[in-house]
């Protein structure tokens, strides 16, 4: 039989209840730690155990009674038997009866055999005869929650046979313990015991004591206390994650009387975004991606990232929505967890694995994730890196990540069911950081711009980032090859494809290459000078990095790029230009003994080859301080006459066969 479930036509007691256990859920929910899925009401087919229903899992689910009794259920014998052999109708025959006026009495009738049954009788009679699903059949395991507010309500009976709720809990007690011996319990000498037994037995349809432990072994007995106690707890788990509590808790009240029938339930998701605005500010959020364990059966994305937000769009829109809360320049406290194994990625695919690695590895700080075995995790991150981002030796080694050995069942969750789908998320977290990289990248240089002492250099600077800017907006592919090309020297060997360098910990560093790069086009005066090439000079090759890995077969682990042999980071056909922002010492330390010393030289057709420009950090970036457009000008036109005249003698001299 199915009712309409109204809360509004429950005690309070009950509203409490189902308050409480939803904060709890809430709590836990908010928290990133294992919570049920739902909370529903008369479901679940089972006659007395379907006012509330606890969806744990799509395999567990708990019944709730709720019983705020304070008075006796049943003044009854406890033995049902000797109770139907001594009832007597009250009834008596209309009429004036005999002759004599003696009134007749009306024929004794017995009752029917549930027409005696107390609330608690018939609850426990309906658990008695309820059977476990056939395999296969979800939920596999239900459990049953008999919820009161103290021990001592009496069960039975009246006068000196009384049996209480704390008999019957003593009962349940003995029944869960491992290995409990049912032939000792059943000669237990104990009268209480005794009387559970009667009254299970011939009031609750239990036939005997295995029957009953069976049963009691499925059951859990609460007493929690009264209005007072239950709305203490529930304030309580409400309070580490809302401002108001008691507000809350009232808005609470309200969404369970609305929003829990028997058609729908109300999920930890749904409650949390109901109650959003009155969470505290910096409340932890997290996300999860949830690999199916059976290959080919996709991916679950859940949880607290878009509470403020509408959960629904295409893939490029959800997937922007969770790079923007994991990387945003806002308050930290944000958890990403991944509950997959780690594998190697393909060399030219974009696989979701290596998208999330890159979304961790550049978390905020006071941020972290949690990943499947985070020591391979670790390992991976490590080999694919070769070590590190670019800005130190060590910033891979104290990334926060932990273990995330429990993967959270969420009720309200997007799947990823198809390769496809997969595939769709995984380029459209790639393009959404791509995007905001490039966000955040526009910031600190219109920022860097703005600290500029001398205006006509600041003026220059702008107009040249402007002209940029547009281009590049207008070109992802062309903002992905700058940053490819800043972050990843061809000749360390790494691939590029999966972008793991480019993020939020390695902005300043291609903040940093940027203006050097401005600076170095505006230094020149060139017309149509850009991030690619500058005439009459040639192509740009523009590295940001700090450290790097060395070449493909180098095993010495990272190191500043000035440590090594310039040949090594530029190989054996340098570009003309070449631009080393992440290194402090001059340009002309950097040029060894393997390459030509001096550019008349460097023009000759034995010379091995060497960049036309070379420009490091040195004496140029204090330029944005202390410098004018004028003294930038004139440093780099004596570069630039200077490449002229050897270029011309070099000419000169293989005219004359020198």
């Amino acid at each position: 039989m199915i009712r309409r479930f109204r809360l509004e036509q429950k005690s309070r007691y009950e509203k409490l209840v189902i308050a409480q256990r939803l904060s709890d859920m809430l709590d836990k929910f908010l928290d990133g730690r294992l919570a049920p899925l739902r909370i529903g009401a008369e479901q679940g087919g089972i006659a007395e155990w379907d006012d509330v229903v606890i969806h744990h899992d799509d395999d567990h689910w708990e019944h709730l009674q709720i019983k705020r009794q304070t008075s006796s259920f049943s003044d009854k014998h406890i033995d049902k038997a000797d109770y139907l052999a001594s009832y007597k109708p009250r009834n008596k025959a209309k009429g004036t009866g005999t002759a004599t006026g003696t009134p007749s009495e009306e024929p004794r009738k017995l009752p029917s055999g549930d027409e005696f049954d107390s609330e608690l009788d018939k609850v426990l009679k309906s658990l008695a005869t309820w059977q476990t699903s056939a395999p296969g059949v979800k939920p596999s395991k239900r459990t049953f929650s008999l919820i009161l507010p103290g021990l001592e309500v009496a069960i039975k009976g009246k006068n000196k046979e009384i049996i209480r709720i704390s008999h019957l809990h003593e009962v349940w007690n003995l029944c869960l313990k491992d290995g409990v011996n049912v032939a000792a319990l059943s000669q237990r000498d104990d009268k209480p015991t005794q009387n559970v037994y009667t009254w299970l037995t011939t009031w609750c349809g239990f036939t005997d004591w295995d029957h009953i432990v069976e049963k009691m072994r499925v059951l859990e007995i609460h007493c929690i206390g009264d209005e007072s106690a239950l709305k203490k707890r529930a304030l309580e788990s409400l309070d580490r994650h809302f401002t108001d509590p008691d507000t809350t808790l009232s808005v609470l009240l309200e969404y369970i009387s609305d929003s829990t029938t028997d058609t729908n339930a109300v999920s930890c998701y749904s409650a949390a975004k109901h109650l959003q605005k009155l969470l505290r500010p910096g409340v932890q959020t997290w996300t999860q991606y949830l690999v199916n364990p059976m290959p080919g059966q996709g991916w679950i994305v859940a949880g607290t990232h878009d509470l403020g937000s509408t959960p629904t769009g295409s893939p490029r829109t959800l997937a922007s929505q969770i790079v923007s809360h994991h990387w945003a320049d806002t308050t930290p406290n944000r958890m990403l967890r991944l509950h997959a194994p780690y594998v190697r990625p393909f060399a030219k695919t974009l696989t979701l694995p290596s998208a999330i690695l890159r979304l961790a590895l550049h978390q905020k700080k006071g941020s972290k994730s949690m990943l499947l075995g985070v020591p391979t995790w670790r390992q991976g991150a490590h080999n694919e890196l070769r070590g590190t981002l670019g800005d130190k030796d060590d910033d891979l080694d104290d990334l926060p990540w932990s273990d995330n050995s429990e993967a959270l069942s969420c009720a309200m969750g997007r799947e990823l069911s198809s390769p496809v789908g997969t595939k769709d998320e995984s380029d459209a977290l790639h393009s959404a950081m791509n995007d905001l990289v490039w966000q955040q990248l526009q910031t600190c240089i219109g920022k860097k711009l703005d600290e500029i002492a001398d205006n006509d250099l600041a003026t220059a600077m702008a107009e040249k980032w402007q002209d940029w800017r547009d281009d590049l907006d207008r070109d992802p592919d062309a903002r992905l090859l700058l940053f490819e090309q800043m972050m990843y020297p061809q000749t360390e060997g790494i691939n590029a494809k999966h972008a793991l360098r480019i993020g939020p910990r390695t902005v300043k560093l291609m903040e940093t290459a940027t203006i050097m790069l401005l600076l170095v086009c505006v230094g020149l005066g060139v017309a149509g000078a850009n991030w690619q090439s500058i005439k009459p000079l040639g192509d740009v090759l523009n590295i940001a990095l700090r450290h790097w890995s060395g070449e493909p077969s180098d095993n010495d682990g990272p190191r500043l790029l000035c440590e090594d042999n310039l040949r090594k980071l530029l190989g054996y056909s340098p570009p003309p230009v070449v631009i080393l922002s992440g290194v402090e010492g001059s340009a002309t330390h950097l040029l060894d003994e393997g390459m030509a010393e001096d550019m008349e030289a460097g023009h000759s057709m034995a010379a091995e080859r060497q960049p036309r420009l070379l420009v490091t950090r040195f004496q140029v970036y204090k330029q944005l301080r202390t410098g004018t457009l004028a003294k930038l000008q004139a440093h780099f036109q004596k570069h630039l006459n200077d490449w002229i005249q050897a270029r011309e003698a070099a000419i000169e001299a293989c005219g004359k066969g020198h």
